[in-house]
Order: C-alpha cells, then sequence, then structure tokens
C-alpha cells in the first residue's frame, strides 16, 4: 500500500468580496492548492489527498484516523491573533477559518504520531502552533536586501542561497550544507518556538528552515520546493525525504 498524505489548501471565504474567481458565481466557499504538491508527493511514492477545510472535530480526527502523513501547504498570512500581536500595517489576507483547522490538525497529527511537512505558511503555521511569532512584513520590519517576497520571477527562479545546519534532518536529506532556493513569502521567523530548532537560515540570517526538538518527522521550510521540484532533482529530494519517514 502506497502511503496516504493529506494536503491543505486555500480557504476562499465567500463573505470575502472578490474571493471567488471560478465562473463569477457569488456566495461560494471555494477549496484549492498547487498541484505542484500533488505531483511531488505522487511522484515520490504516495498517494496525495487534498483536505477540504471542515473546522469540525469529528472531521479532523477522522482525517488524522485516515493519512499516513501531513502536509501543511503554502497560502494566505496567518491571523495575528494566533501569536498574540495585534494587525500591524503590512499584514496580507489572513486564513481565518484555515488557521484553526490546520492548527487542530497539526495537534492532533502529533498525538497520532504522523510526520508533518510544512511548506512557507504551513512551515510558518508549524512555529505559530508551538507558541513562536512572526514578522507581519519584511519590508516594513525587518530590513534585507534580499528580495523574498519574489515579486515577478517564475516558481523556479533561485532568489538567494540557504545554508543547512549539519547534522539535521534538512541536512540529511540533502546531503549538503548549502542549498540554492527560491522564494515567495512576505512574512517571517521572528521568535522560534521553544520546542522547535532553526535547522536552516538564509544569507541575511533569516530563519529558513525548523524541525520540532521532541518529534523529528515534525519539520518545515520556507521556500517552496515543490515549486522547483520539476527542474531540480536536488528540491525533490525533500518529498522522498518526507515519504521515507512517513514509511519507516
Amino acid at each position: 500500500m502506497r502511503p496516504l498524505i493529506g494536503i491543505t489548501g486555500n480557504y476562499n471565504d465567500a463573505r470575502t468580496p472578490g474571493k471567488d474567481y471560478q465562473r463569477d458565481i457569488l456566495g461560494r466557499d471555494i477549496h484549492s492548492t498547487s498541484l505542484d504538491y500533488a505531483r511531488n508527493i505522487e511522484r515520490a511514492g504516495g498517494i496525495p489527498l487534498s483536505i477540504p477545510t471542515i473546522l469540525k472535530e469529528g472531521y479532523i480526527e477522522g482525517v488524522i484516523d485516515s493519512i499516513d502523513g501531513l502536509l501543511l501547504s503554502g497560502g494566505a498570512d496567518i491571523h495575528p491573533k494566533h501569536y498574540g500581536q495585534s494587525i500591524k500595517r503590512g499584514l496580507g489576507s489572513v486564513g481565518g477559518i484555515r488557521d484553526d483547522f490546520e492548527i487542530a490538525l497539526l495537534k492532533k497529527a502529533v498525538e497520532k504520531g504522523i510526520p508533518v511537512l510544512g511548506i512557507c505558511r504551513g512551515f510558518q503555521l508549524i512555529n505559530v502552533a508551538f507558541g513562536g511569532t512572526l514578522v507581519q512584513d519584511i519590508q516594513l520590519y525587518h530590513k534585507t536586501q534580499i528580495q523574498h517576497v519574489g515579486i515577478g520571477l517564475m516558481k523556479d527562479d533561485i532568489a538567494h542561497k540557504v545554508f543547512l545546519l549539519g547534522d539535521s534532518i534538512l541536512h540529511n536529506i540533502y546531503g549538503k550544507e548549502t542549498l540554492h532556493v527560491n522564494s515567495y513569502h512576505h512574512q517571517i521567523i521572528d521568535e522560534v518556538s521553544e520546542q522547535l530548532v532553526a535547522i536552516a537560515t538564509s544569507e541575511d540570517g533569516i530563519v529558513e528552515g525548523l524541525v520540532h526538538a521532541t518529534y523529528p518527522g515534525i519539520f518545515g521550510v520556507q521556500w517552496h520546493p515543490e515549486m522547483m521540484a520539476e527542474t531540480s532533482g536536488e528540491q525533490f529530494k525533500l518529498f522522498e525525504g518526507f515519504l521515507a519517514l512517513v514509511t519507516r
């Protein structure tokens, strides 16, 4: 049996103007996600399953009981209320119900002991769920010469280097200490959760990789390897490494 990997997605609330772009029909909640995640999970040996955002405890428990691994995908900003901050200038569209859903999903995954991979927003959500905080907009609150937002770039364009901590899960997966990655985020990790360990940083010192100190199968990256994996066998290694954890 190939392992089942649940993949979270965007939740576009019908009450938010302009969010329903499909056929201009108003009043519908929309679940969506990039196929890049699913294609790489399938290619790595798993069966990708899209997880619709339904905030019900029984449903969440059923999802976690049914899957072998969880991928928290990219998307909208996490509401600052989840890390004890007021809304600041520069905050983008927030996840809303998706925040609550994914935090609950992550906690159930921890209880069951299934591996979790967070990418971009998913990486940030892991930090927030375990008590860490975020910088709400890098351009306003963190000076750097590197363009992390990635405006106008192709999905696999290289933006900067990332340095991997030796003897970490990312170092073991990639087999090297330096990577070239893309970058499509306007928020960054501020305070790392006391339950997590930073295992990758960018050239300007921004945290780009995290792993749980107690549960090494829970980890994440700030860049988007799923966007690079078609043209970079190196970035595909992350999905192979994740599936290896799931099937161990």
